[in-house]
This record gives structure tokens, C-alpha cells and sequence, in this order.
């Protein structure tokens, strides 16, 4: 083994060469090994010498590797978790990017599905500056919420992917509708069909439908119609452009019947600051605007506030809304500005008798039941 050779080793063995040093030396160790075994010349020593040194090198670039990848592993989490929940650029240190974009899919929710959970929306942050919201599918029978899917949606940076939904057993393409009143006529609307339904229906039921009126309502107007009956209103559906250029069922935007909060709304009741040694512990409440059932003018107010968030989420929205048409939010909110907010029905639930009994009202334009359940009206 000439002074070159071990020199080379030497600086093998200690990991001192470069790459492309390490390359050429093995292949020189490889074609040294080889003529020996060839030569059969009594190396077995430094054979032994060779090998060693390259499994002591691999091992030890291995471990170099690990305490690198730990650290850009570690790295990243900080840098995530500060992007998704600390600096955000015109966002107040209260209301993180991660609550803002968690925000767009309740808020696109609640004004597309009738029956979204203002609070179901859940987040949670990875590596490499990626989160996922996960939120339940829910239907409304009575007093009771069945979960019927999930949705999971998942963020680079701020970019959305693909909007995933699992339903459990039923057809999501099986919601009712409503029609909008104008066409009712034209196209002879008939609901006999739903009437025979919840006739034929036990009286220990309760039953959700979708209620098309003869002609437009104000808000106002429908929690009027509806005053001194057992029935809970859900949702209002909006009348907003274009909806009767074409004879399709509609389920547009609406609003809850509940106003559709948002961080600023919020009022901060208590906070408590904890210390110890290792940090401290930040506890705190806070309370919504007081709200009674009928507040016509809260319920505007917040839905055209929440119209207004989302107007920059054009794409996200078309993503995640559940009805699938071609809704520019920014038209609708120019058509809002200059027009009152007006109904074409509404969503209700109850006793399925007293949903029946809307048969003889002759503001009843059609119906459509979407669910029935057995007796929880006490609940």
C-alpha cells in the first residue's frame, strides 16, 4: 500500500474529501480489492482495512444527514406555524391566517348550505407550509343534527387544492330544491306527490322541507307567515340575478337564521395572564352582539358583511359552495345595493304534521321534504 494510497484513506476515513473525491477513491478501493481477489495475494487485512473505512464513511454521512434534515424539519414547523399563525399581513394579531382561510370555508358554507355549522370548521397546521380544514356534512331533522360527510380541504401557503367531500350512504345530489316563483305556473309546479308524502306519514315524525312562495317575500314578511306556528325556520334563500332565465331548481345563496358572526364582531369580556417559569398562560373570553330571532336588520347586515369578505375569495368560494352555479359574488352584491333582499322560500323543520299544515296557506307555492326523522321536537 503505497504513501498516496494511504494518505487517501486517511482522508477517507476522516470524511475530508469531497464528493467527487469520494467517488474516484472508491472505484480506486473497488479495482485495489478486485485484483487482489484475483492475484489471490494474503490481503485479507487490509480487505478488512477497505471496507470498514467505507461502511465507517457511509455511516457517518448517514449520521451528518440526520441532525441536517432534523433541523430544516424543525425549521420549517417554526417558519409554518409563524406564517399560519403569527405575522399576517393586514390582520390583526387576534385573528390569525389560519382562522381567515378556515373563515372562507365556513362563511361559503353558511351561505350555501342550509344546514352548515357556523363552528364546524377545524385547522391544523403541518410542515412545509401546508394546513388542513376538515369540516363535518350536516343535515337538520327536527331539534336533532345528523353528520352525513366531510369535507377536507387542504392550503399551500394560502393557495386552496382540491375541495374533497365523503357523504356517508345518501346521494349528496339528493337535497331538495326550491323553484323560483315566477315560474311556478309557466311550467305547472305540482308538489301533490310531496302533500301524499307527509300525509302518509306518522304523526310521531318530524320533517324538514324546502318551501317555494307564490311570489317574493321580505324577511320580515316570511318570520310574519310563519308567526304562532311550530316550525323552525332554517334558511333564507336570496333572490338574486338571473335566477329565472332559466326553468332549473335553484338553490342559491342565502343566510341562516342566525346572523353569520365575524372576528371583528366579537368583544373581548376577560382576559387572565398566568406566569411560571417556563412562560406564561393567556386565557381568554369573548362574547357575539346580543341576538333575538327576528332582528331582520342584523341578519342584512351581517350576510352582506359576510358577501363582502368573500368577494376576494371568488375561486375558493366556487370551490366549496355546495349548489354549483355560477354565482359572481361581486354582481350579487351590486344587485343587493340597489335592490331589498327578497325570498323565494325558505327552509323548515318541525312536527310533520305542522309541516303539512302549510298545504292550505295559500302563500305555498311548492314544496319538497328533504328529511324525516322520528320524534325529537322535545329535545
Amino acid at each position: 500500500m503505497n504513501d498516496d494510497f494511504k494518505r487517501k484513506l486517511e482522508l477517507y476515513d476522516k470524511d475530508e474529501m469531497t464528493s467527487e473525491e469520494k467517488k474516484e477513491f472508491e472505484k480506486e478501493m473497488d479495482a485495489r480489492e478486485e485484483q487482489w481477489m484475483k492475484s489471490g495475494l494474503d490481503k485479507t487485512k487490509q480487505r478488512k482495512i477497505l471496507r470498514a473505512s467505507k461502511w465507517k464513511a457511509r455511516i457517518g454521512t448517514a449520521l451528518t444527514a440526520i441532525p441536517i434534515i432534523l433541523l430544516i424539519m424543525m425549521a420549517s414547523s417554526f417558519l409554518t406555524n409563524l406564517y399560519y399563525y403569527g405575522f399576517s399581513t393586514g390582520l390583526s394579531e387576534n385573528y390569525s391566517r389560519s382562522q381567515k382561510l378556515a373563515d372562507v370555508i365556513s362563511f361559503s358554507q353558511l351561505i350555501t348550505d342550509p344546514f352548515a355549522d357556523k363552528y364546524s370548521a377545524s385547522s391544523e397546521v403541518g410542515a412545509f407550509f401546508k394546513m388542513g380544514v376538515n369540516t363535518e356534512i350536516r343535515k337538520q331533522v327536527g331539534k336533532e343534527f345528523y353528520t352525513v360527510g366531510e369535507m377536507d380541504v387542504n392550503f399551500f401557503f394560502s393557495k386552496m387544492g382540491v375541495v374533497e367531500r365523503k357523504y356517508y350512504g345518501k346521494d349528496e345530489n339528493l337535497q331538495a330544491e326550491f323553484q323560483h316563483p315566477s315560474l311556478l305556473t309557466e311550467y305547472n309546479s305540482d308538489s301533490a306527490s310531496e302533500w301524499v308524502r307527509l300525509e302518509m306519514l306518522p304523526e310521531g315524525t318530524v320533517s324538514t322541507a324546502f318551501v317555494t312562495f307564490n311570489e317574493l317575500m321580505s324577511t320580515e314578511k316570511v318570520f310574519e307567515v310563519f308567526q304562532g306556528k311550530n316550525l323552525d325556520l332554517i334558511w333564507f334563500p336570496v333572490d338574486i340575478p338571473n335566477e329565472k332565465e332559466d326553468y332549473i331548481p335553484i338553490s342559491n345563496i342565502g343566510f341562516p337564521n342566525h346572523p353569520i358572526f365575524h372576528n371583528d364582531d366579537w368583544t373581548l369580556t376577560f382576559r387572565t395572564e398566568e406566569r411560571s417559569l417556563f412562560g406564561s398562560t393567556v386565557s381568554e373570553g369573548r362574547s357575539s352582539p346580543g341576538y333575538e330571532e327576528g332582528d331582520v336588520e342584523m341578519l342584512h347586515k351581517q350576510f352582506k358583511k359576510t358577501l363582502d369578505f368573500l368577494k376576494d375569495y371568488q375561486k375558493e368560494f366556487n370551490q366549496i359552495q355546495v349548489i354549483y352555479n355560477d354565482i359572481q359574488l361581486t354582481d350579487v352584491i351590486s344587485y343587493l345595493e340597489k335592490n331589498e333582499i327578497s325570498h323565494h322560500g325558505v327552509v323548515i323543520t318541525g312536527p310533520t304534521k305542522e309541516v303539512l299544515s302549510l298545504k292550505e296557506e295559500e302563500w305555498v307555492g311548492a314544496i319538497q321534504v328533504d328529511e324525516v326523522a322520528l320524534w325529537n321536537w322535545n329535545n
